[in-house]
């Protein structure tokens, strides 16, 4: 269940990490939430034990006191309104930020997707794909687009992608309560990619693929029942990204929440698929 109290921010000082700090100051006053903003430092390569530094040696105590000073300013109009730690480390960034969301019991990390650009927008940033991968919190990436991403306008539509697997009951109850906390519209969405094989392809005509949405749709119900919700459903056939993000621009989301881990890629079941959904996603997404 959404429980928001500790929001982790990390932070390079890139443009996009000014594109979302309105939304972090937005969630964590709806939640009443503090935020902590995280720097981490990697170490100059001539820093390196082993490595022949060329030029003066590097006096890293200066270089961390300068990093603390530009961490302590960033963004400081910003976050006038919502309690904010400000934290500098040094090391691997991904590996600090999912050390620290462990130690610091954070409920929450924002963190772009660095994916402006004509062919950045194809790529997630390394940091953010590592930290989808090794942090065990939800994650909230920013909508992966070209331009500069709009004012947040809080959580209207809410989208929860839902596979077959074991994992998608607590998935659907975390949804539910978001946007039940935000007067949201929950729509649940699954895709089907079987259903693209053509009928030629077919021995019996279409019945196999008429089979699979109304197992889905049966699974779907009994899903809904063990959860005690009612919310509407969308089934479609196709690449699970694909159904997701033409979901969500057609029903005007506003998030996207998904499942994350390893999975298998069957029958709709999407974990595998995290970095594509994300990649295609038309709005933000929280991954749990």
């Amino acid at each position: 269940m959404p429980n928001v109290q500790h929001i982790l921010f990390p932070v390079d000082f890139s443009i996009q990490n000014c594109g979302i700090a309105p939304y972090v100051e937005n969630m964590a006053r709806l939640y009443g939430a503090r935020v902590t903003i995280l720097n981490v430092m990697e170490p100059p390569a001539g820093a390196y034990p082993g490595w022949a530094a060329c030029g003066p040696p590097i006096d890293l105590q200066a270089l961390a006191a300068v990093r603390t000073q530009r961490v302590d300013s960033f963004l400081k109009n910003e976050f006038q309104s919502v309690v904010t730690t400000r934290v500098m480390l040094d090391g691997d960034p991904a590996t600090r930020i999912a050390e620290y969301a462990g130690k610091a019991k954070v409920d929450l990390i924002m963190i772009p997707t660095h994916g402006y650009g004509p062919f950045r927008r194809f790529l997630l940033g390394s940091v953010t794909a590592k930290v989808l991968h090794d942090v065990k919190c939800p994650v909230w990436t920013s909508a992966h687009v070209p331009e500069k991403l709009a004012r947040p306008v809080g959580y209207r539509n809410v989208l929860c992608a839902v596979d077959r697997s074991a994992k998608r009951l607590p998935l659907l109850h975390w949804a539910s309560e978001f946007a039940r906390e935000h007067s949201a519209a929950l729509k649940l969405v699954h895709a089907i990619p079987a259903a693209t094989v053509r009928d030629l392809l077919e021995p019996e005509g279409g019945r196999f693929r008429s089979s699979l949405y109304d197992w889905a749709r049966e699974d779907l119900a009994k899903l809904q029942k063990q959860a005690g919700t009612t919310w509407e459903t969308v089934l479609e056939g196709g690449e699970v990204s694909h159904v997701i993000s033409e979901a969500a621009r057609t029903g005007q989301a506003d998030l996207i929440v998904i499942g994350r881990g390893v999975m298998q890629r069957l029958l709709g079941r999407m974990r595998t698929n995290v970095y594509s959904i994300i990649r295609e996603a038309p709005c933000p997404v929280i991954s749990i």
